[in-house]
């Protein structure tokens, strides 16, 4: 399983230069065009191969077809340090300057495939990208704030996400069916930049600037679809396990337990709704529990809780006030202080004709980043909130292709904080555009949404 991962990570690396922010958090909206196309709902919507990446059960749907996309990513994101915009606050030394990443445009893949066994029994397996998080400065702003110490170069940080479910479905009878997938997962990560954090790290030396890391690992995913009212009302239920994932050993120095970055644990319910005959109504409510892993979770520096040297938990060289345990790296080390998140999503499907189908959604999700922790989310500006979409689908009459096309627009959204240790006052934002196409051959079409 690791040779195929890391083979997958390669090819996936191949088609995108680097990963980028996704937008619920660190998780993408969603898998597949069509789901993107409406917000990201997709539990209870099955319309292709890649929806077993939201529910399993959605197989016994789908029929047997493949699925291949790709999309054209566009964040912009930027943080300044010293001297927030909001109030005026100022750094301890006098600091005051403010940097837009600088990479924005990326390309994110996915593929799938879905095909029924028996009556009862199908099978099938997705290659999706979870999410992840990207930052290039060209200006080292922590650089300048500590006393402006030179040489340290760019600022960033690199990391994507790659699952592989391998699912089956059971139709228990004509209205429920089951699922259940095995699901792989690996993860690249590399920072650089950051060797002003040295003296509150407990492993210096696997802190900043080693390339590239790989993490391995994976979980389970269990979902059930239902069926009420003549296939005019769908209930669906997923949940999917933490993923252990191995050590980020390059980089036990930044991430608490050693380097450690499991991929939180997530549920989620959905339900679809068919007024007519060609349009479909759906929604998806989800939870994300990201403060459960604990280098995400944990809290950062801050003032208010505690005070350190200027605010920093541990003091320099892991003492001098602090607490030694808060050390970045240790079990308890400091991370972002990311709180668990709520998603909603809505989104509508309607069958034009044979030939077109078209879509529309919005996404919600409440920033996980609290106002007191902006200090390394300047590295993970995660602060986009509402996300709006569109999509269609073209079906050739005479053949088994398909075309899906989608488009996301994701308002800009800023935070600003005071008293943020070291650095004074914080603003991070960012705002994204997505546009992705699919083909899809279909060769044996299940019911799905019409």
């Amino acid at each position: 399983m690791k040779h195929v991962l890391k083979h997958a990570a390669l090819i996936s690396a191949l088609m995108a230069a680097t990963s980028a922010h996704a937008t619920n958090g660190y998780f993408l909206p969603g898998f597949g065009m069509k789901a993107m196309g409406m917000g990201g709902v997709g539990i209870a919507a099955p319309q292709d191969a890649i929806s077993a990446a939201y529910n399993p059960a959605n197989l016994s749907k789908v029929g047997m077809r493949g699925d291949i996309g790709i999309s054209v990513f566009n964040p912009v994101r930027s943080a300044s340090v010293g001297k927030s915009s909001s109030s005026g606050d100022q750094s301890f030394f006098g600091f005051d300057t403010a940097s837009e990443s600088d990479q924005e445009w990326f390309l994110i893949p996915e593929m799938g495939f879905s095909m029924p066994l028996t009556e009862q029994l199908s099978a099938g397996i997705a290659v999706v990208g979870n999410g992840g998080m990207n930052s290039t400065y060209l200006r080292n702003f922590f650089d300048a704030t500590l006393n402006d110490t030179a040489g340290l170069g760019k600022l960033g940080v690199d990391m994507m996400q790659l699952l592989v479910p391998m699912s089956v479905s059971y139709k228990l009878n004509e209205d429920h069916a089951v699922g259940a997938s095995v699901v792989g997962a690996v993860t690249r990560f590399r920072a650089y930049g950051l060797q002003n954090f040295r003296p509150i790290s407990s492993d210096p030396e696997h802190l900043t600037n080693n390339g590239f890391d790989y993490s391995y690992g994976g979980g389970i995913k269990l979902g059930w679809l239902g069926d009420f009212f003549d296939d005019r009302f769908n209930i669906g239920l997923s949940w999917t396990s933490r993923m252990y994932m191995t050590k980020l050993d390059k980089y036990r120095g930044l991430f608490a337990e050693q380097g450690g970055f499991d991929i939180p644990e997530n549920y989620g319910l959905g339900i679809a709704f068919k007024p007519t005959k060609s349009l479909t109504l759906a929604a998806d409510v989800s939870r994300i529990l990201y403060s459960d892993v604990k280098s995400v979770g944990n809290r950062g520096p801050s003032f208010d809780t505690d005070p350190g040297f200027l605010g920093i938990p541990s003091g320099f060289g892991c003492g001098g006030g602090g607490d030694p345990a808060k050390c970045l790296g240790e079990d308890a080390g400091m991370g972002f202080g990311w709180m668990d998140m709520t998603v909603y999503k809505i989104g509508a499907d309607w069958q034009v004709n044979d030939s077109w189908t078209v879509r529309a959604g919005y996404n919600y999700g409440a920033t996980p980043i609290k106002d007191d922790q902006l200090t390394f989310n300047t590295l993970a500006p995660a602060t986009v909130e509402h996300h709006y979409s569109v999509g269609f689908t073209w079906k050739s009459s005479d053949s088994p292709m398909e075309i899906t096309g989608a488009y996301m627009y994701v308002h800009n959204n800023k935070q600003s904080a005071v008293n943020q240790n070291i650095v004074g006052g914080v603003d991070i934002e960012m705002s994204q555009h997505v546009l992705g196409v699919s083909l899809g051959w279909v060769l044996d079409e299940g019911v799905g949404l019409h």
